[in-house]
């Protein structure tokens, strides 16, 4: 019996509607960005356009035919433009509008001509789509597959078989119509119907592979972000490190690789400092979403410092287990330059204490010339000077002293200095 066409077509109606609907659950499943909506669209509208030319003779032609053969093509084109986007390439919006625009008018150009012309029309409209799909697997990658080559091989001789089906109808005019079942329509609807097969599992492998391709270029990209940070992060569950970048190796003194799961308590002094800031850092968390304070951390080698530490508590993907991420900044010389600037400050604030009990009102005796102190004894002015201020005492004698001196040194006078004494206290 001779291979009945409108079965076939309405076969690949049932196959695209299946797998459209399979993709579209698919997709949603994934992350918006990794969706490819131009794939699922591709489907649902080769789907109603086989439909459609199924239902030629049962419905009117500008359904069938017409509209048929837009939704059909314009499926061909979306397929185009989903393969090239898991190829990594773009379609501009605006080319996605001329591709439609030339379709339709090409269809309906078509439409009042003859079967055959209609036929060679939406087959030679529809050639390049399929030309530029083979093309994009091909390219898609430097390193080729062997899913790549079929999937590239199979789309360029559905190309060659639409090829020559158009061909085929031109120089076939008065016997060429879309249910017959001539060599070149068996062929080619026999590569559609593998095609919708092979071809859909093999997208759907394209896909995942395109999503894994691509979730290794962001963790790529996140962990050389990681590994030039100067800060030191880690990702903790249940207080064991899961994750760390080289920042937050170096800072605590160990080997690369080396405090990945380990248990944060290698990080403190002390079993008591662990449980202790352990106790306020996730009370804190639990309380405010978040953790920001200053942490008494000890380095693999014994040394203590002081680290500034942020921490908040993240779900990674679907896994219902908590992490809690860290950032670790070492604020040791900032805490051992505050420490100077406060002794600094106190040093000063003595020194202005002191200089002002000196500008007080001081109580001197008008004959010896002691000072009494606050503890109501006198004492030497000199003594009274150097404790309360940074004033020092060098003793010389003043030029009235030293001539009173020398009358007092000529009688005789006991008490009185020599010239050589006095010109020693003079130097």
């Amino acid at each position: 019996m001779p291979l009945d066409i409108r079965t076939i077509i309405l076969a690949l109606a049932t196959g695209n509607l299946v797998f459209g609907v399979i993709l579209f659950l698919f997709q949603r499943r994934q992350e918006r960005s990794l969706r490819n909506w131009f794939w699922t669209a591709a489907k649902f509208l080769q789907c109603a356009g086989w439909l459609l030319l199924a239902l030629r003779g049962t419905i009117v032609d500008i359904l069938s035919i017409t509209l048929g053969n837009i939704a059909l093509i314009a499926g061909f084109a979306y397929e185009c433009w989903a393969i090239f986007r898991i190829s990594g390439r773009s379609v501009p919006v605006a080319y996605q509008g001329l591709s439609l625009a030339v379709i339709s008018i090409g269809i309906v150009l078509a439409a009042p001509l003859g079967a055959t012309s209609r036929i060679a029309a939406a087959s030679f409209l529809s050639l390049p789509f399929f030309l530029l799909a083979a093309w994009a697997i091909h390219a898609g990658e430097r390193r080729r597959s062997s899913l790549r080559i079929y999937l590239s091989a199979s789309i360029a001789l559905l190309a060659l078989a639409v090829f020559c089906r158009g061909l085929t109808a031109l120089l076939e005019a008065n016997s060429f119509t879309l249910f017959s079942a001539n060599t070149i329509q068996v062929v080619t609807f026999a590569i559609l119907f593998h095609m919708m097969l092979t071809n859909g599992f093999g997208m759907l492998i394209l896909s995942r592979e395109h999503t894994d391709r691509r979730l290794q270029e962001v963790l790529k990209e996140q962990r050389a972000i990681l590994d030039t940070l100067p800060t030191g992060l880690c990702i903790l569950r249940d207080r064991v490190i899961v994750q760390c970048n080289p920042a937050m190796e170096t800072m605590f003194g160990f080997a690369p690789g080396t405090l990945q799961g380990n248990s944060v308590r290698s990080l403190y002094e002390s079993d008591q400092s662990f449980a202790q800031y352990g106790q306020v850092i996730y009370a804190q968390i639990a309380a405010t979403g978040c953790f920001e304070g200053e942490v008494h951390y000890c380095r693999q080698n014994g040394e203590r410092f002081w680290a500034k530490d942020h921490g908040r508590t993240i779900v990674l993907g679907d896994r219902p287990e908590a992490y809690t991420v860290f950032s670790v900044i070492d604020i040791t010389e900032e805490k051992r330059q505050q420490e100077l600037l406060t002794r600094r400050k106190e040093e000063l604030e003595a020194t202005l204490a002191r200089v002002k009990r000196l500008e007080g009102i001081i109580s001197i005796c008008m004959y010896c010339k002691k000072i009494r102190n606050e503890q109501e004894s006198w004492e030497q002015l000199e003594k009274y000077i150097t404790e309360n201020s940074d004033a020092l005492f060098s003793h010389g004698i003043c030029p009235d002293c030293y001539a009173h001196s020398q009358v007092g040194f000529a009688a005789g006078r006991p008490g009185s200095i020599s010239k050589q004494e006095a010109e020693d206290m003079g130097s």
